[in-house]
Protein backbone atom coordinates (compact mmCIF):
# COMPACT_ATOMS: atom_id res chain seq x y z
CA UNK A 1 0.00 0.00 0.00
CA UNK A 2 3.02 2.34 0.60
CA UNK A 3 4.33 1.79 -2.86
CA UNK A 4 0.86 2.41 -4.66
CA UNK A 5 0.24 5.63 -2.27
CA UNK A 6 3.57 7.19 -3.13
CA UNK A 7 3.52 6.69 -6.69
CA UNK A 8 1.07 9.33 -7.20
CA UNK A 9 3.50 11.80 -5.25
CA UNK A 10 6.49 13.48 -7.12
CA UNK A 11 9.47 11.42 -6.17
CA UNK A 12 11.59 13.65 -4.54
CA UNK A 13 14.84 12.76 -3.37
CA UNK A 14 13.88 12.19 0.42
CA UNK A 15 11.32 9.90 -0.80
CA UNK A 16 13.50 7.62 -2.54
CA UNK A 17 15.38 7.25 0.43
CA UNK A 18 12.31 6.75 2.14
CA UNK A 19 11.25 3.85 -0.10
CA UNK A 20 14.22 2.11 1.02
CA UNK A 21 13.91 2.20 4.40
CA UNK A 22 10.24 1.63 4.66
CA UNK A 23 10.87 -1.58 2.75
CA UNK A 24 13.27 -2.85 5.83
CA UNK A 25 10.78 -1.27 8.45
CA UNK A 26 8.02 -3.49 6.77
CA UNK A 27 9.84 -6.89 6.02
CA UNK A 28 13.06 -6.93 8.06
CA UNK A 29 12.93 -10.36 7.77
CA UNK A 30 10.66 -13.80 5.67
CA UNK A 31 11.52 -15.52 9.18
CA UNK A 32 8.45 -15.94 11.10
CA UNK A 33 8.12 -13.46 14.20
CA UNK A 34 9.72 -14.94 17.43
CA UNK A 35 7.41 -15.16 19.91
CA UNK A 36 8.88 -14.71 23.83
CA UNK A 37 6.99 -14.57 27.64
CA UNK A 38 7.62 -11.79 29.42
CA UNK A 39 6.76 -10.43 32.89
CA UNK A 40 8.24 -7.11 33.03
CA UNK A 41 10.79 -4.80 31.48
CA UNK A 42 13.81 -6.59 32.38
CA UNK A 43 12.47 -9.92 30.98
CA UNK A 44 11.41 -8.11 28.13
CA UNK A 45 15.49 -6.51 27.68
CA UNK A 46 16.88 -9.95 28.09
CA UNK A 47 15.14 -11.89 25.70
CA UNK A 48 15.85 -9.03 23.23
CA UNK A 49 19.18 -9.31 24.00
CA UNK A 50 18.87 -12.82 23.48
CA UNK A 51 17.60 -13.19 20.12
CA UNK A 52 19.82 -9.59 19.07
CA UNK A 53 22.08 -12.38 16.94
CA UNK A 54 19.83 -12.87 14.24
CA UNK A 55 17.85 -9.91 12.92
CA UNK A 56 13.79 -9.98 13.06
CA UNK A 57 10.92 -9.65 14.81
CA UNK A 58 10.20 -9.79 17.94
CA UNK A 59 7.02 -10.61 19.27
CA UNK A 60 5.38 -10.36 23.00
CA UNK A 61 3.02 -13.61 23.14
CA UNK A 62 -0.37 -11.61 24.49
CA UNK A 63 -1.06 -8.23 25.52
CA UNK A 64 -0.45 -6.93 29.09
CA UNK A 65 1.22 -4.33 31.29
CA UNK A 66 4.84 -4.60 31.91
CA UNK A 67 6.82 -2.44 34.20
CA UNK A 68 10.35 -0.96 33.08
CA UNK A 69 12.33 0.34 35.03
CA UNK A 70 15.38 2.07 34.35
CA UNK A 71 18.45 -0.27 33.11
CA UNK A 72 22.00 0.09 31.97
CA UNK A 73 23.60 -1.55 29.11
CA UNK A 74 27.16 -1.16 27.39
CA UNK A 75 27.26 -0.17 23.60
CA UNK A 76 30.20 0.25 21.62
CA UNK A 77 31.84 0.67 24.90
CA UNK A 78 29.63 3.13 26.14
CA UNK A 79 26.89 2.98 28.98
CA UNK A 80 23.44 4.05 27.65
CA UNK A 81 20.74 4.26 30.84
CA UNK A 82 16.76 3.12 29.29
CA UNK A 83 13.87 1.60 30.39
CA UNK A 84 13.89 -0.85 27.63
CA UNK A 85 16.50 -1.00 24.68
CA UNK A 86 15.88 -2.37 21.20
CA UNK A 87 19.14 -3.86 19.94
CA UNK A 88 20.26 -3.25 16.58
CA UNK A 89 18.61 -5.34 13.16
CA UNK A 90 15.40 -6.00 15.79
CA UNK A 91 12.18 -4.73 15.52
CA UNK A 92 9.77 -4.88 18.45
CA UNK A 93 6.09 -6.43 17.89
CA UNK A 94 4.22 -5.79 21.60
CA UNK A 95 1.18 -7.19 20.20
CA UNK A 96 -0.90 -5.37 21.96
CA UNK A 97 0.96 -4.65 25.27
CA UNK A 98 1.68 -1.84 27.19
CA UNK A 99 4.75 -0.38 28.32
CA UNK A 100 5.01 1.03 31.94
CA UNK A 101 8.01 2.87 32.20
CA UNK A 102 8.76 4.18 36.13
CA UNK A 103 11.73 6.50 35.61
CA UNK A 104 13.62 7.70 38.74
CA UNK A 105 16.76 9.05 37.28
CA UNK A 106 18.08 10.31 33.99
CA UNK A 107 17.57 8.34 31.75
CA UNK A 108 15.78 7.38 28.39
CA UNK A 109 12.01 5.59 27.85
CA UNK A 110 12.29 3.04 25.11
CA UNK A 111 15.65 3.69 23.18
CA UNK A 112 15.96 2.85 19.54
CA UNK A 113 19.26 1.36 18.15
CA UNK A 114 20.05 1.00 14.10
CA UNK A 115 17.98 -0.93 11.98
CA UNK A 116 15.72 -1.21 14.84
CA UNK A 117 11.91 -0.53 15.43
CA UNK A 118 8.92 -0.44 17.60
CA UNK A 119 5.13 -1.74 16.39
CA UNK A 120 1.63 -2.23 17.92
CA UNK A 121 1.26 -1.26 21.36
CA UNK A 122 1.26 1.55 23.56
CA UNK A 123 4.51 3.24 25.76
CA UNK A 124 3.11 4.97 28.62
CA UNK A 125 5.40 7.00 31.13
CA UNK A 126 3.77 6.47 35.00
CA UNK A 127 6.51 8.18 36.92
CA UNK A 128 9.11 10.58 35.66
CA UNK A 129 11.60 12.46 39.02
CA UNK A 130 15.06 13.39 38.84
CA UNK A 131 15.61 14.10 35.12
CA UNK A 132 17.61 17.09 33.81
CA UNK A 133 15.97 19.51 31.11
CA UNK A 134 16.23 18.08 28.02
CA UNK A 135 13.34 16.73 25.99
CA UNK A 136 14.96 13.63 25.40
CA UNK A 137 15.26 12.72 28.88
CA UNK A 138 12.18 10.32 29.73
CA UNK A 139 10.69 10.50 26.68
CA UNK A 140 8.06 8.16 25.56
CA UNK A 141 10.72 6.96 22.64
CA UNK A 142 14.04 8.34 21.81
CA UNK A 143 16.57 8.16 18.94
CA UNK A 144 19.94 9.53 18.93
CA UNK A 145 22.09 11.36 21.74
CA UNK A 146 21.09 14.09 24.00
CA UNK A 147 23.51 17.15 24.03
CA UNK A 148 27.19 16.24 25.69
CA UNK A 149 26.66 12.84 24.71
CA UNK A 150 27.88 12.45 21.49
CA UNK A 151 31.37 11.12 21.99
CA UNK A 152 33.84 12.96 20.08
CA UNK A 153 35.29 13.45 16.36
CA UNK A 154 37.93 10.83 16.91
CA UNK A 155 35.74 8.39 18.73
CA UNK A 156 32.08 9.48 17.97
CA UNK A 157 29.63 7.87 20.02
CA UNK A 158 27.21 4.67 19.11
CA UNK A 159 23.91 6.77 19.22
CA UNK A 160 25.31 10.09 17.60
CA UNK A 161 24.22 8.41 14.41
CA UNK A 162 21.30 6.26 14.35
CA UNK A 163 19.72 5.59 11.29
CA UNK A 164 16.85 3.27 9.54
CA UNK A 165 14.60 2.97 12.45
CA UNK A 166 10.56 2.94 12.57
CA UNK A 167 7.77 3.44 15.02
CA UNK A 168 4.58 2.29 13.53
CA UNK A 169 1.14 1.71 14.95
CA UNK A 170 1.54 3.00 18.85
CA UNK A 171 -0.18 4.93 21.26
CA UNK A 172 2.02 6.99 23.48
CA UNK A 173 0.80 8.67 26.77
CA UNK A 174 2.84 11.24 28.01
CA UNK A 175 1.88 13.28 31.52
CA UNK A 176 5.15 14.51 32.40
CA UNK A 177 7.67 17.56 30.95
CA UNK A 178 9.44 15.84 28.58
CA UNK A 179 8.83 14.49 24.86
CA UNK A 180 6.48 11.96 23.91
CA UNK A 181 9.05 11.14 20.84
CA UNK A 182 12.80 12.64 20.67
CA UNK A 183 15.18 12.40 17.59
CA UNK A 184 18.07 14.24 18.27
CA UNK A 185 22.07 14.04 16.90
CA UNK A 186 21.76 12.09 13.21
CA UNK A 187 18.77 10.16 14.25
CA UNK A 188 17.77 9.64 9.96
CA UNK A 189 16.41 7.52 7.58
CA UNK A 190 13.41 7.25 10.13
CA UNK A 191 9.88 6.82 9.78
CA UNK A 192 7.46 7.37 12.48
CA UNK A 193 3.56 6.28 11.02
CA UNK A 194 0.26 5.78 12.73
CA UNK A 195 1.28 6.85 15.92
CA UNK A 196 -1.52 8.40 18.54
CA UNK A 197 -0.37 11.32 21.26
CA UNK A 198 -2.46 11.43 24.01
CA UNK A 199 -3.97 14.13 25.27
CA UNK A 200 -1.32 15.93 27.78
CA UNK A 201 -0.55 18.76 30.23
CA UNK A 202 3.21 19.08 30.63
CA UNK A 203 4.21 16.88 27.28
CA UNK A 204 6.47 19.59 25.88
CA UNK A 205 6.21 18.05 22.73
CA UNK A 206 4.80 15.63 20.33
CA UNK A 207 6.91 14.73 18.63
CA UNK A 208 10.97 16.96 18.74
CA UNK A 209 13.73 17.30 16.25
CA UNK A 210 17.29 18.11 17.66
CA UNK A 211 20.20 18.92 16.19
CA UNK A 212 23.46 17.76 18.12
CA UNK A 213 26.96 17.83 18.87
CA UNK A 214 30.04 15.42 18.68
CA UNK A 215 32.01 17.32 21.38
CA UNK A 216 31.50 18.89 23.86
CA UNK A 217 29.81 22.26 22.60
CA UNK A 218 27.98 25.17 23.96
CA UNK A 219 25.56 27.74 22.27
CA UNK A 220 25.94 30.81 24.34
CA UNK A 221 26.74 33.52 22.60
CA UNK A 222 29.81 34.80 23.72
CA UNK A 223 31.09 31.15 23.57
CA UNK A 224 30.64 31.00 19.53
CA UNK A 225 34.11 32.62 18.76
CA UNK A 226 35.47 29.71 21.30
CA UNK A 227 33.60 26.98 19.26
CA UNK A 228 34.62 28.28 15.45
CA UNK A 229 38.29 27.84 17.43
CA UNK A 230 37.54 24.15 18.27
CA UNK A 231 35.48 23.47 14.83
CA UNK A 232 38.85 24.65 13.10
CA UNK A 233 40.67 22.21 15.24
CA UNK A 234 38.23 19.67 14.73
CA UNK A 235 37.48 19.11 18.00
CA UNK A 236 33.78 19.49 17.55
CA UNK A 237 30.86 19.19 14.67
CA UNK A 238 27.30 19.49 14.93
CA UNK A 239 24.70 16.46 13.71
CA UNK A 240 21.51 17.07 12.16
CA UNK A 241 18.02 14.79 12.19
CA UNK A 242 17.14 14.42 8.10
CA UNK A 243 15.81 12.17 5.92
CA UNK A 244 12.39 11.48 8.13
CA UNK A 245 9.18 10.62 7.21
CA UNK A 246 6.32 11.88 9.43
CA UNK A 247 2.79 9.80 8.17
CA UNK A 248 -0.86 9.68 9.97
CA UNK A 249 0.04 10.63 13.29
CA UNK A 250 -2.45 11.85 15.68
CA UNK A 251 -1.51 14.14 18.34
CA UNK A 252 -4.31 15.08 21.55
CA UNK A 253 -4.51 17.85 23.35
CA UNK A 254 -0.96 19.30 24.47
CA UNK A 255 -2.28 22.22 26.64
CA UNK A 256 1.58 23.40 27.73
CA UNK A 257 1.59 27.18 26.48
CA UNK A 258 4.52 28.75 27.50
CA UNK A 259 5.67 29.55 24.18
CA UNK A 260 6.04 28.30 20.26
CA UNK A 261 8.37 25.81 21.26
CA UNK A 262 5.35 23.81 22.77
CA UNK A 263 4.37 22.04 19.41
CA UNK A 264 2.76 18.90 18.13
CA UNK A 265 6.15 18.79 15.87
CA UNK A 266 8.72 20.66 16.08
CA UNK A 267 12.32 20.65 13.90
CA UNK A 268 15.72 22.59 15.02
CA UNK A 269 18.22 22.21 12.09
CA UNK A 270 17.21 18.98 10.36
CA UNK A 271 16.52 18.63 6.71
CA UNK A 272 14.26 16.35 4.62
CA UNK A 273 11.71 15.87 6.83
CA UNK A 274 8.23 15.11 5.50
CA UNK A 275 5.18 15.57 7.87
CA UNK A 276 2.30 14.17 5.82
CA UNK A 277 -1.36 13.75 7.41
CA UNK A 278 -1.14 14.99 10.87
CA UNK A 279 -3.91 16.27 13.07
CA UNK A 280 -3.19 18.08 16.24
CA UNK A 281 -6.54 18.85 18.89
CA UNK A 282 -4.60 21.36 20.88
CA UNK A 283 -1.29 23.03 21.55
CA UNK A 284 0.70 26.07 21.05
CA UNK A 285 1.80 25.25 17.57
CA UNK A 286 0.69 22.70 15.71
CA UNK A 287 4.07 22.42 13.87
CA UNK A 288 7.29 24.47 14.54
CA UNK A 289 11.01 24.84 12.16
CA UNK A 290 13.67 26.33 13.79
CA UNK A 291 17.06 27.05 12.46
CA UNK A 292 18.34 26.47 15.60
CA UNK A 293 21.01 27.76 18.13
CA UNK A 294 23.78 27.57 15.63
CA UNK A 295 21.78 26.24 12.59
CA UNK A 296 24.82 24.31 10.44
CA UNK A 297 27.99 26.99 11.41
CA UNK A 298 29.79 24.18 13.13
CA UNK A 299 28.31 21.17 10.38
CA UNK A 300 30.84 19.23 8.16
CA UNK A 301 31.10 21.13 5.05
CA UNK A 302 29.70 18.38 3.36
CA UNK A 303 26.42 18.45 4.86
CA UNK A 304 26.04 22.55 3.94
CA UNK A 305 24.68 22.38 0.83
CA UNK A 306 21.50 20.51 2.62
CA UNK A 307 21.28 22.94 5.38
CA UNK A 308 17.56 23.57 6.43
CA UNK A 309 16.33 22.17 2.90
CA UNK A 310 13.43 19.42 1.90
CA UNK A 311 11.04 20.21 4.48
CA UNK A 312 7.63 19.42 3.49
CA UNK A 313 4.14 19.52 4.93
CA UNK A 314 1.01 17.80 3.12
CA UNK A 315 -2.38 17.49 5.36
CA UNK A 316 -1.57 19.22 8.47
CA UNK A 317 -4.34 20.20 10.60
CA UNK A 318 -4.86 21.25 14.33
CA UNK A 319 -7.87 22.87 15.85
CA UNK A 320 -6.89 25.12 18.09
CA UNK A 321 -3.43 26.46 18.00
CA UNK A 322 -3.05 28.76 21.48
CA UNK A 323 0.12 30.97 19.68
CA UNK A 324 0.64 30.16 16.15
CA UNK A 325 -0.44 27.65 13.57
CA UNK A 326 2.95 26.98 12.03
CA UNK A 327 6.19 28.99 12.41
CA UNK A 328 8.95 29.22 9.91
CA UNK A 329 12.27 30.70 11.68
CA UNK A 330 15.04 29.62 9.95
CA UNK A 331 17.76 32.18 12.06
CA UNK A 332 20.51 30.54 13.36
CA UNK A 333 20.13 32.91 16.34
CA UNK A 334 22.92 32.54 18.42
CA UNK A 335 25.10 32.80 15.20
CA UNK A 336 23.46 36.15 14.64
CA UNK A 337 23.57 37.59 18.25
CA UNK A 338 27.47 36.87 18.54
CA UNK A 339 28.45 38.64 15.45
CA UNK A 340 26.39 41.39 16.51
CA UNK A 341 27.52 41.62 20.55
CA UNK A 342 30.97 40.13 20.16
CA UNK A 343 32.52 40.69 17.01
CA UNK A 344 31.92 36.76 15.88
CA UNK A 345 33.12 36.30 12.38
CA UNK A 346 30.64 34.16 10.87
CA UNK A 347 31.07 30.88 8.45
CA UNK A 348 27.41 30.80 6.70
CA UNK A 349 24.72 33.28 6.74
CA UNK A 350 22.79 32.98 9.89
CA UNK A 351 19.52 34.44 7.66
CA UNK A 352 19.37 33.39 4.62
CA UNK A 353 18.95 31.37 2.72
CA UNK A 354 17.53 29.74 5.91
CA UNK A 355 14.58 27.16 5.77
CA UNK A 356 14.76 26.77 2.37
CA UNK A 357 12.17 25.41 -0.71
CA UNK A 358 9.50 24.54 2.71
CA UNK A 359 6.50 23.19 0.50
CA UNK A 360 3.13 23.82 2.29
CA UNK A 361 0.04 21.69 0.71
CA UNK A 362 -3.64 20.84 1.61
CA UNK A 363 -3.35 22.42 5.67
CA UNK A 364 -5.81 23.65 7.90
CA UNK A 365 -5.09 25.92 10.81
CA UNK A 366 -7.14 27.33 13.09
CA UNK A 367 -6.79 29.56 15.62
CA UNK A 368 -8.65 30.53 19.16
CA UNK A 369 -9.49 33.92 18.41
CA UNK A 370 -7.06 35.16 21.46
CA UNK A 371 -4.94 37.90 20.50
CA UNK A 372 -1.64 38.57 19.10
CA UNK A 373 -2.31 34.80 17.66
CA UNK A 374 -0.80 33.87 14.36
CA UNK A 375 -1.70 31.89 11.68
CA UNK A 376 1.61 31.40 10.39
CA UNK A 377 4.68 33.44 11.87
CA UNK A 378 7.54 33.44 8.59
CA UNK A 379 11.17 35.29 9.05
CA UNK A 380 14.55 33.94 7.18
CA UNK A 381 13.55 31.87 4.47
CA UNK A 382 13.45 31.57 0.94
CA UNK A 383 11.74 30.08 -1.95
CA UNK A 384 8.32 29.16 0.50
CA UNK A 385 5.24 27.57 -1.48
CA UNK A 386 2.36 27.46 0.23
CA UNK A 387 -1.03 25.77 -2.05
CA UNK A 388 -4.45 25.34 -0.44
CA UNK A 389 -3.66 26.22 2.89
CA UNK A 390 -6.99 27.56 5.03
CA UNK A 391 -5.69 29.66 7.99
CA UNK A 392 -8.78 31.53 9.84
CA UNK A 393 -9.71 32.16 13.87
CA UNK A 394 -6.20 34.44 14.16
CA UNK A 395 -5.86 37.43 15.33
CA UNK A 396 -3.36 38.11 12.07
CA UNK A 397 -3.59 35.20 9.81
CA UNK A 398 0.12 35.30 8.58
CA UNK A 399 2.69 37.60 10.07
CA UNK A 400 5.77 38.17 7.54
CA UNK A 401 9.18 39.23 9.17
CA UNK A 402 12.49 39.68 8.20
CA UNK A 403 14.92 38.08 5.42
CA UNK A 404 12.20 36.88 3.25
CA UNK A 405 13.73 35.81 -0.42
CA UNK A 406 10.57 33.91 -2.36
CA UNK A 407 7.13 33.44 -0.54
CA UNK A 408 4.31 31.93 -2.69
CA UNK A 409 0.98 31.84 -1.46
CA UNK A 410 -1.43 29.54 -3.84
CA UNK A 411 -5.00 29.03 -3.40
CA UNK A 412 -4.97 30.34 0.15
CA UNK A 413 -7.82 31.54 2.44
CA UNK A 414 -7.14 34.04 4.68
CA UNK A 415 -9.92 35.69 5.11
CA UNK A 416 -11.35 34.45 8.41
CA UNK A 417 -8.77 36.29 10.59
CA UNK A 418 -8.90 39.81 12.25
CA UNK A 419 -5.99 40.52 9.58
CA UNK A 420 -5.32 38.70 6.69
CA UNK A 421 -1.66 39.29 6.48
CA UNK A 422 0.98 41.72 7.90
CA UNK A 423 4.41 42.32 6.74
CA UNK A 424 6.74 44.23 9.46
CA UNK A 425 10.35 43.93 9.01
CA UNK A 426 13.15 45.74 11.49
CA UNK A 427 16.12 44.06 9.45
CA UNK A 428 16.05 42.93 5.85
CA UNK A 429 12.76 44.11 3.32
CA UNK A 430 10.86 40.68 1.92
CA UNK A 431 11.34 39.92 -1.22
CA UNK A 432 9.56 38.27 -3.14
CA UNK A 433 6.36 37.84 -1.18
CA UNK A 434 3.18 37.11 -3.86
CA UNK A 435 -0.34 35.89 -3.12
CA UNK A 436 -2.28 34.15 -6.11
Amino acid sequence: MLISRLNLIPMTPLLMALLANCSYADEPTKDAPRIVEVQDGASLQQALEKHASKPGIVKISQPAELKCLALESKVRDEISRHALLIPENIILDLNGATLLLDLRSNSHGVRLSNHSGIRNGTVRIVRSENKGSQGIWHSAISIGAPYDDGGTPDKPGYFSKIEHWSIEDMTIDQPFAASAIQIMSEGCFGVIRRVHILDSREALLGIGMDWGSVGKMTTADDTIPRMRELWDKNEIYSTHPHDILIEDITIGNLTRNVDSNDAGVRCSACYNVRIRNVHVASAAAAVSIFGGDCGFEFAPKDLRPLAHTGYEIDGLSIDKAFRIGIVLNGLSDNVYRSSLSHGYQMQLDPAQPGLNGVVIRNTQLTGDGSPKSLGMFITAVSKVQLQNVTIKDFDIGVRIKDWINGLQFKSCDLSHNKEAQSISNSAATPQGVVFE
